[in-house]
């Protein structure tokens, strides 16, 4: 306790620019176990002081933690804005994954110490993205420019690759680029992109050029995904009129086949398309959803034929066959079935537990136990890399944490990361043991996999709530796998994953105020709100998990817009448009099954309640629970 108190402070020197005091207390810390995180600091906060040789001592001096690749991303910057070019260049590929900054200053360095061809051809592949590049780039950008080499060409595909990125203030900027030959191409590219329905102006889009070719496709595609039966008539006509690719055809075919078998009420249209379904994998497991969607189920057994046969082996269009088989009145037809679903319900997962419940079989969990003693989680945890984890966790230093922790794992065998689980359970950090397990494929250890975690916090709002304990378990598992400081790119926070703007609505709702959003990392708080809106959700579709935990994902208002009760539960999961959503959903429903048998509930993986909310089971054998 005294060094982790001493480390701290010599942490504070050198945020507070205090190095003389730093340089007395470092010392004393020599032995301590994050004496490479205080020498490291020291290095970033001062680099400029730092010779190569040092740099590359502290490299080899601790090449076991993951500190040596960013100090050498630091010190490459620091070197380039110096200038200090050949010791750059020197050191350019120790660098495992050199951020875009520093690939601007390699280019930039290779054309003015090195070769000025290699410099430019760099520096014109890290120009013709369709994104913006940080301004360390401009420098040689603007060599680029000088030397001629943004050409009329390159400026067109750039300006492509960012209007199909959405990124419309590049794709504005980057018109002082395009030739006057293309200027009008350039302007429909973005109103097409912006306004699709304009591409029904054939007369504004006459002409035979590359260009104007490829901005017709990004309008035909873009329609595509709102109005595909629009989109097909307009690209026949298109046709007609303009020669295009057979490959950039193809696939404009395919990406309208997908929004039609998405929306189409029929299979009129998707029939006629002029393409080779069994050549497009996607295409046919939408025309698949399409068939469910219909209950065409002869369609759809047929088009299963037509997937890869990898595809064909995978648990999900194996169950899809069984069911479709199912349906059948030929006994050979449903023995085929039995045998299919027989074989599923010996996996723990959706499909599964779907087929188990089908033929009235009891869930095989396949719960792996293992046997580990109290002496082998200590002597794990004396490997310099556990403990350096370990003592950063418990300095709350998670991330840094979880990067030696995987550092560390990563070279272990299957038995020592089992241990490393455990231990990490042990320690109440059920993040790290649910990774390792997945690093090492141990499937099968489901007190690893799936740990109770804040079970007395989950169990108490769970009361509270009238909510199904091992439901909410298993939301927070999907979301977050219990990591307390998860945050999303966009935007949410916490254990369940809570987007601001619905934390604070479900907080007024209650009558629980907090000032700051870094209080979702709150354990108690974020599983509070989580679970509040869990049980909004829950009263606003009947008790039903299933549509339930799909408005968690996506939001009830587009639950709302895809529900349909003409069709079975399964189907219904099936056809959820939104693949991230439909995953989700399935996640959510087997986690909840396999944390109902680790708390010993037995709950099943739906309930009767929530298959009836969808068209009545009397003409399909969906199980008994």
């Amino acid at each position: 306790m005294e060094q982790r108190t001493e480390y701290k402070r010599a942490l504070d020197l050198l945020k507070t620019n205090q190095f003389t005091k730093f340089s007395k207390t470092k010392p004393k810390l020599k032995n301590y176990i994050l004496y490479p995180y205080l020498d490291y600091k020291e290095k970033i906060y001062r680099i400029s002081r730092f010779k190569e040789k040092d740099i590359l001592k502290f490299v080899g001096d601790y090449s076991d933690t993951p500190l040596t690749q960013p100090l050498i991303e630091h010190w490459l910057r620091n070197l380039a804005r110096r200038g200090h070019w050949k010791t750059f260049l020197r050191n350019y590929d120790k660098r495992k994954k050199p951020s875009r900054e520093l690939e601007c200053h390699h280019s930039y360095a290779l054309y003015k110490k090195s070769s000025r061809k290699e410099g430019l051809e760099k520096a014109a592949q890290l120009w013709t993205v369709g994104f913006s590049q940080p301004k360390e780039c401009d420098p040689v950008f603007y060599l680029l420019n000088s030397k001629g080499e943004i050409t009329a060409d390159r400026a067109w595909t750039r300006l492509g690759l960012s209007i199909k990125a959405n990124e419309r203030q590049l794709a504005k900027y980057l018109l002082r680029y395009i030739d006057q030959n293309r200027q009008k191409d350039a302007a429909n590219y973005r109103l097409v992109h912006s306004r699709p329905s304009t591409i029904r102006n054939i007369e504004n889009f006459s002409s035979d050029s590359p260009s104007n070719r490829e901005v017709v496709l990004h309008g035909i595609n873009r329609l595509s995904r709102t109005n595909p039966a629009i989109a097909l008539k307009l690209m026949n006509e298109y046709r007609k009129k303009l020669k295009f690719k057979d490959n950039a055809l193809e696939q404009t075919y395919r990406k309208i086949g997908i929004s039609l078998a998405r929306m189409a009420k029929d299979y009129e249209l998707i029939e006629s398309l002029p393409i080779k379904l069994r050549a497009h994998p996607d295409l046919v497991e939408a025309r698949i959803r399409q068939s469910l969607r219909l209950k065409d189920w002869g369609n759809a057994i047929v088009l299963i034929n037509l997937l890869p046969e990898e595809e064909k082996k995978s648990q999900k269009w194996r169950y899809w066959k069984a069911r479709v088989l199912d349906f059948s009145g030929d006994p050979a037809d449903r023995r085929i079935a039995h045998s299919i679903y027989q074989e599923l319900s010996e996996v723990r997962s959706y499909y599964g537990f779907l087929s188990a419940d089908i033929i009235g079989s009891p869930y095989n969990y396949q719960h792996q136990i293992s046997d580990i003693s109290f002496e082998e989680t200590k002597k794990l945890e004396n490997i310099p890399g556990i403990k350096r984890s370990l003592e950063l966790f418990a300095l709350g230093e998670r991330s840094k944490a979880r990067q030696e922790w995987y550092l560390a794992v990563s070279g272990f065998s299957e038995t020592e990361s089992k241990i490393a689980s455990r231990l990490a359970i042990r320690w109440g950090w059920h993040k790290a043991s649910i990774q390792t397990m997945i690093m090492t494929e141990s499937w099968d250890n489901l007190d690893e996999r799936f740990p109770t975690a804040y079970k007395d916090v989950f169990t108490k709002y769970a009361r509270q709530k009238n909510l199904p304990v091992e439901w909410s378990l298993a939301v927070a598992r999907q979301e977050s796998a219990f990591m307390p400081d998860a945050k999303s790119r966009a935007g949410a926070r916490g254990l369940m994953q809570l987007m601001p703007s619905t934390a604070r609505l479900v907080a007024k709702g209650i009558g629980t105020s907090y000032s700051k959003n870094r209080r979702l990392l709150e354990i108690d708080l974020n599983i509070k709100l989580g679970t509040t809106y869990l049980r909004w959700m829950l009263d606003r579709y009947n008790n039903n998990r299933i549509l339930a935990s799909a408005a968690y994902n996506a939001g009830p208002g587009n639950v709302d817009k895809w529900i349909n009760p003409q069709v079975p539960f399964d189907v219904w999961i099936e056809i959820i448009p939104f693949p991230e959503t439909r995953n989700y959903v399935k996640n959510v429903l087997a986690f909840s099954a396999i944390y109902s048998y680790l708390l010993n509930q037995e709950a099943p993986l739906i309930y009767i309640a929530e298959k009836k909310e969808f068209e009545s089971a009397s003409s399909i054998n969906t199980g008994s629970n």
